[in-house]
C-alpha cells in the first residue's frame, strides 16, 4: 500500500502478509490540565540526576520507578513540575499549569515561515547535538483495521547514530532490546486469500522512516515542495512562536495533496521544538489483482501525519525526545470498504554520548519490525504504558 510521499521523502505501507506481560512499578502517576482537567499525553517525566525518563500515555497515565532523582515534568505549552519521589502517593496526580500566552504584535509583523525554516536548517549543528550518541528507546508499532487493533508492538531500541544529522542511511544503526508486547493478529481482509491474509499483514517500512526521523532531511523536503504556505503566529509562551500553517492543494496526474500544521520554534535560538504536520490527499489510490482469484483490491490514502519533539540536552543543544508517523487511508476488497490506520513512535528514554558501536543485532530495515523480533517477550522495567483499549487487545478482551 503506497502511503506517503513528500518530495523524496517517503512513509510507506506494504500489505503483505502473545503474550501479556505485567510492568513491575513502584509508583503510578497521572499527568493533567490543571485549566482543562483533561489528561496530558506525552508528557516527559525525566529523571533529573540520571538524564534518563518516560512519557505518560493517552490517558496521562505513567510508571514510575523509584530512584535516588528527583522528578521533572515537562510538557509543551507548560510550566515544569519538579517532584519528590520519595514523597509521592503509591498512586498521585499532578495538575500542570498552562503558561501564560500573548501575541507579539513585532513578532506578527516580522516573522517569515519560510526563513525561519531555513535559518534552521543553515544553523543545524550549532542547535542540535552534533556529536555520536546512542539513544535507548521504546518503539511502538500499532495497527487498526476498522477501528479494531490488529497489531501491538512495544520493545526497547538502541539507536546509534555519528550526529542528529542524516548524510546517509549507514549512519543510522538501530539494535532490538528487550520486549514489552508483541502481538500480530491477521487483518481478515483478504479472508480467501490465505498468502495474504494468515501469513502477512500490512505494516510501515522501517527505511521509509529515516527521512522523517532526522529533522534536517525532513525539512529539506519540507521545504522544497511547499514554497506557498499561508502561516499565522498563534498566542505563544513568552519563550516560543507557535506558528499555524497551511498550503494550497496542488495537484500531480489525479492525486491532490496540501499539508497543514503547526510549528513551535525556541523565541530566543530560533530553533524548532516541535514540528506537526498532516498531509492531506484526494484521490490517492492504488489499485491491484489478487492473483489468486484475479479480485481488485483498491487501497487509498486519507492523510499521513508526522510529529517530531525535541528536548533541551547538554550545552543547551536541541535532541530528539519522541517521533511519531501516523498513516490513515482505506482497503477495498470484494466489495467492502476497511478503515486503516498504520502509526510507529519512537520515545526517547535514555541518551548517551557513544563514539563507536559494533554491528552485532542490527536491525534489517527492509524488513518490517515484527519480522525482526524474537519469539521470546521479556518484560522491562523502563517503558511507556499501554492504554485501556491496548491493554484488553494484550489480555483478548
Amino acid at each position: 500500500m503506497k502511503i506517503f510521499k513528500l518530495g523524496k521523502t517517503y512513509i510507506i505501507i506494504l500489505l503483505l502478509n502473545t503474550f501479556q506481560i505485567a510492568l513491575s512499578q513502584n509508583k503510578t502517576l497521572f499527568v493533567f490540565d490543571k485549566t482543562t482537567k483533561l489528561p496530558i499525553e506525552n508528557a516527559i517525566i525525566t529523571y533529573v540526576n540520571l538524564n534518563e525518563g518516560t512519557f505518560t500515555n493517552t490517558e496521562g497515565k505513567s510508571y514510575i520507578t523509584s530512584k535516588n532523582s528527583n522528578l521533572k515534568i515537562s510538557s509543551l505549552g507548560f510550566e515544569d513540575v519538579v517532584l519528590d519521589i520519595e514523597k509521592m502517593a503509591v498512586s498521585d496526580t499532578v495538575f500542570m499549569i498552562p503558561k501564560v500566552v500573548e501575541l507579539d504584535e513585532i513578532v506578527i509583523k516580522s516573522f517569515n515561515l519560510n526563513k525561519a525554516l531555513q535559518f534552521v536548517l543553515d544553523n543545524y549543528e550549532k542547535l542540535y547535538v552534533a556529536i555520536p550518541f546512542e539513544k535507548e528507546c521504546n518503539f511502538k508499532e500499532t495497527v487498526l483495521i476498522d477501528n479494531q487493533l490488529k497489531r501491538l508492538i512495544l520493545t526497547k531500541v538502541n539507536w546509534w547514530g555519528k550526529t542528529y544529522k542524516l548524510q546517509n542511511n549507514s549512519d543510522l544503526k538501530l539494535r532490538l532490546g528487550t520486549i514489552d508486547y508483541n502481538k500480530n493478529i491477521p487483518l481478515n481482509i483478504y479472508v480467501d486469500v490465505p498468502r495474504i491474509n494468515e501469513n502477512k499483514s500490512g505494516y510501515i517500512v522501517p527505511n521509509s522512516l529515516i527521512n522523517s526521523i532526522y529533522l534536517n532531511t525532513y525539512l529539506t523536503d519540507f521545504i522544497k515542495y511547499n514554497k506557498n504556505l499561508a502561516s499565522t503566529v498563534e498566542q505563544s509562551p513568552a519563550d516560543q512562536i507557535i506558528v499555524s500553517f497551511e498550503s494550497e492543494w496542488e495537484n500531480l496526474k489525479d492525486v491532490s495533496k496540501r499539508s497543514r500544521g503547526k510549528i513551535t520554534f525556541d523565541k530566543n535560538t530560533k530553533a524548532i521544538l516541535d514540528f506537526a504536520t498532516i498531509t492531506e490527499f484526494k484521490n490517492n489510490l492504488t489499485k491491484k489483482i489478487i492473483k489468486e482469484n484475479q479480485k481488485e483490491t483498491t487501497n487509498e490514502t486519507k492523510n499521513t501525519a508526522v510529529k517530531l519533539t525535541f528536548y533541551k540536552a547538554a550545552n543547551n543543544v536541541l535532541s530528539l525526545k519522541s517521533f511519531e508517523a501516523t498513516i490513515e487511508g482505506s482497503i477495498t476488497y470484494d466489495n467492502k470498504l476497511h478503515s486503516s490506520v498504520f502509526a510507529n513512535s519512537i520515545y526517547v528514554l535514555k541518551e548517551t554520548p557513544v563514539n563507536k558501536v559494533d554491528n552485532d543485532g542490527l536491525i534489517d530495515l527492509s524488513k518490517p519490525i515484527y519480522q525482526n523480533l524474537p519469539a521470546k517477550t521479556v518484560t522491562t522495567a523502563n517503558s511507556i504504558i499501554l492504554n485501556q483499549s491496548e491493554t484488553d487487545f494484550i489480555e483478548n478482551k
